[in-house]
């Protein structure tokens, strides 16, 4: 069984708009076109690591699935369309930087208009380097049996979720409780988890980390016996804290929380979590 925990905050803070320069920056479910994105804020994180126009602090931005909620452009609000032009920015070739984008069960049907929207190339799943270490990133949900199964279906407790999320109070009691006790989700996080792991363990060439959204749960294992690092780099979605990844030029890799309340002095939240997790049996 995987005995990792979810990501939980801590008292550290430290400051958001000194950031050192990194490698990968790595952010899914956003949801764009739903009533709980946070495409604002994530919008300020990623101007948090702009030094001018054409210049990052960062060598690659690694959308992990579910960017849009859907194609209803008509729910996409002056926000999202900042933040779609904002990427496009990123990925111009007059830019220090680059976009990879891996498609999700929200967006998977529409790559190729994706592709002409954000000028980037779409990925069903993506390897790369840093410091000598190999990572594997894709969404996730070919490892949940129900999206894969049901399709149609799955969006149902979706939109429940968002309902939930939207009407839930600051303090989104009732979508902690929800997401956190709830079997579905669990079992979802156990599939997945295994799902990947079990996927990189096949690769020819050895796999360091693994990322995946889809879950909505940030959470950081490691699975002792194959050597593989599992993250989840959570959502965008929501009241609660957004959570994204960041890969070092040293291999460092962190889950960090945004902080929206304290953008006025630029504040982050960020966590090592370091779990131990028994190999797959």
């Amino acid at each position: 069984m995987i005995t990792g925990r979810n990501i939980a905050t801590d008292d550290t803070i430290y400051p958001i708009r000194k950031h050192d320069k990194i490698h990968s920056l790595i952010v899914s479910d956003i949801h764009l076109g739903s009533r709980v994105s946070r495409s604002a804020d994530l919008m300020a994180l990623l101007k948090s690591f702009r030094i001018d126009k054409n210049e990052y602090l960062f060598d690659r931005l690694i959308l992990l699935g579910d960017i849009f909620d859907n194609l209803k452009f008509k729910r996409l609000d002056k926000k999202a369309w900042e933040l779609i032009s904002l990427i496009r920015g990123i990925n111009d070739e007059r830019c220090n930087a680059e976009v990879v984008w891996i498609l999700g069960n929200h967006d998977r049907q529409w790559a190729e208009l994706m592709e002409n929207m954000v000028g980037t190339k779409v990925y069903r799943e993506y390897i790369w380097s840093a410091a000598g270490k190999r990572y594997l990133a894709m969404h996730g949900d070919r490892f949940d049996k129900w999206v894969m199964k049901y399709p149609a279906l799955a969006v149902i407790p979706c939109w429940i979720y968002d309902l939930i999320q939207e009407l839930d109070g600051d303090r989104q009691r009732v979508s902690r409780f929800v997401k956190e006790k709830s079997k579905v989700w669990l079992r979802i996080n156990d599939e997945m988890a295994r799902g990947i792991i079990a996927y990189a363990e096949r690769m020819q060439n050895k796999i360091d980390a693994v990322f995946c959204g889809h879950s909505h749960m940030a959470e950081e294992t490691y699975y002792e016996n194959s050597g593989i690092w599992y993250y989840n780099t959570g959502c965008w979605t929501g009241r609660q804290l957004p959570t994204y990844a960041t890969v070092s030029y040293n291999g460092e890799i962190r889950i960090n929380e945004y902080v929206p309340e304290a953008e006025s002095v630029g504040l982050v939240k960020e966590r090592e979590y370091p779990v131990v997790a028994p190999g797959l049996k």
